[in-house]
């Protein structure tokens, strides 16, 4: 997880060489829960939200109607049951959303907004252990690069960023063709606006 970090780093210091030259520029760390599931088209397979931790930074610019680009290490977890027996996915990827958003009540001290966009999906590292259910399934078989949908809501208070999010997955994560499972998820996350 070393180089996740440093590239957050990384990209946060660009970040600040840049803010002189946006007005209403903002940027901050986040860290928050994700509540993902694996939505698969199998009848003999179920699967339940599974609650992981993420951590990552964002940019805001603009005033009234924003943009905001993020950066962010998540953990997609899905725990799968079939006849009694429980299998294993976990994945870890960099995530960059490209949201779009809007105040709707902007004061002093307090905005709420709303926002949604395009989300890509690095997948860095892949866990499986589905051994003891009936699925011919290997690392090798999820993809690397997934698309997603993100859509919800955020409040302002002071230096503190709140939102919550759902993210729509749009593609198969799976290579084959007789597997068919995409990824959803509810986010919630704590941002810090350093500026």
């Amino acid at each position: 997880m070393k180089k996740p970090v440093l590239f957050l780093l990384f990209i946060g210091s660009a970040f600040l060489a840049q803010a002189q030259l946006v007005s209403s520029f903002t940027f901050g760390p986040k860290i928050g829960a994700t509540f993902s599931k694996f939505n698969i088209q199998e009848e003999q397979i179920k699967d339940e939200f599974k609650t992981t931790f993420h951590y990552g930074v964002f940019v805001r610019m603009g005033e009234s109607v924003y943009f905001q680009p993020e950066l962010n290490v998540m953990t997609r977890n899905a725990n799968l049951e079939s006849n009694n027996q429980n299998g294993t996915i976990k994945m870890t990827s960099l995530d960059v959303p490209l949201l779009l958003g809007v105040r709707v009540i902007n004061l002093e001290l307090l905005n709420i907004r709303a926002m949604a966009g395009p989300v890509g999906s690095l997948t860095v590292n892949k866990k499986i252990n589905v051994s003891d259910i009936d699925l011919d399934l290997k690392k090798g078989d999820l993809k690397n690069m997934n698309w997603g949908l993100q859509f919800g809501a955020g409040v302002d208070v002071l230096i503190f960023a709140l939102d919550l999010r759902y993210e729509i997955g749009l593609n198969n994560v799976s290579t084959l063709n007789n597997f068919d499972f995409k990824n959803n998820m509810f986010t919630v996350a704590l941002g810090i606006k350093l500026m």
